[in-house]
Order: C-alpha cells, then structure tokens, then sequence
C-alpha cells in the first residue's frame, strides 16, 4: 500500500514520509494504546480532577476504528497526541456518522472552520480535498479530533507569496476552497503552502497535479 505524506505542523520545507497506520513503543493497535491512556489519566496522582468522567470518550465512541489507519505519532513525541495527514472521504464519512451534531458543529481549531464544515466537504469532494489535523488521546483532559485544515487539488498552479504581495494568488486559492465547503472560517488561513506529496490513493504513474495546503494555527 502506498505510504502517505505529512507536512509539519508549521510547514516549512519538504514534508516527510511517515508509514501510514498508527505506531506505538509497544506493539499493541489503537484501543490498546488509548485504553492505557485511559488509567494512566484515572491515576490518583494525576491532577485531572476536573474532567474525572471525561477521559475515554474517543474509545467510547469507536473512534480507534475509524482513525486507526491514518493516525501517527506526533513527530516531537508528545503524550497523547497524534496526527493525521491525508484524511480522506471513507474516514471522513465515518467521523460523520459517529461524532454528535453538537460537536461537528462547534468543534475547530481557534479560528479555522468547524470540523464538520471541513469533514462534509471532503465527503462531497473526494477528488480534490484531504483534512489533516490531530488528535488528542484519553491520557489527556482535552482529549478531541480536531482538523486544522485541508489540502486542496486544484486544475492549475497558483502564485503563492510569503506576505501577499503584487501577483500573490491565495486569496483566489482560498476562494476556490470555500466554494467546496470549507466557508466557516473566522479568519483566513495562517499559512498557505505547495504541498509536494501526493495523497496514498492516488496512483504514482498518474498526471502531474496541484496541491495546496491550507492551516489555521
């Protein structure tokens, strides 16, 4: 199976290429690794306190069957914490299904658009957009799925400039990404990059394609 790509979390440079399904120090799947996230956080020594029946809720949920085969660990090695890259329209259908209206619809990283916002898109746009984003486990009182953003294929190249200047094109970039759904944003994106990889269900021999990455800090 083709292997995906992440960009970094503040992208700059080249994205690497990290093997697609979740990893853990120990080799144990999701539920495994979440449900030991789950009594480490339920420790008495542990100040979470104020989230006591909170911790779990991804397990309860299902959501280590969905995310499982796109997640991978924060390349900094942060507790809890773990990234997706490619998000693609199978997984985003099932995000759909088993997170509550409430959440989807409130749920964003700062100022970007809404999860849900984002998730709906690349269900009706499978050939053009991937969510990428994060996810904190139930080792941690925050414990979410968020998006902090898309990539986008688009029929041709677009100028891009580090601070919008003359023949910049991100804002017709960002244009086109919310005319596929992704419209409730209270800000426009913080960074809009070249993404150099090329989404792992796609085939290698095909076409030359644009792609862009659009993040929200």
């Amino acid at each position: 199976m083709p292997t995906p790509t992440l960009p970094p979390a503040g992208p700059t440079g080249r994205p690497t290429r990290p093997g697609r399904r979740f990893v853990h120090p120990e080799p144990v799947d999701l539920a495994t690794a979440w449900r030991a996230e789950e009594r480490l956080a339920g420790d008495p020594d542990r100040p979470h306190h104020w989230c006591p029946d909170r911790h779990g809720w991804l397990l309860r949920a299902g959501l280590h069957e969905v995310l499982e085969p796109v997640l991978v660990p924060d390349s900094a090695g942060a507790s809890s914490f773990y990234r997706f890259a490619e998000l693609d329209q199978p997984v985003a259908a099932a995000l759909l299904d088993r997170l509550d209206d409430d959440y989807l619809a409130v749920e964003r990283q700062n100022d970007g658009p809404t999860i849900g916002t984002v998730l709906r898109a690349v269900v009706r746009h499978p050939d053009r957009l991937r969510a990428h984003g994060y996810v904190v486990g139930p080792g941690r009182c925050d414990e979410r799925v968020t998006v902090e953003g898309v990539l986008v294929r688009t029929d041709h190249a677009f100028v891009l400039g580090d601070h919008h200047g003359p023949g910049c094109q991100c804002d017709e970039l960002e244009r086109f990404v919310a005319s596929l759904g992704v419209d409730d944003a209270r800000v426009p994106p913080h960074e809009v990059t070249r993404w150099w990889g090329r989404p792992g269900d796609l085939s290698p021999d095909g076409p030359a394609e644009h792609w862009y990455r659009l993040w929200w800090d």
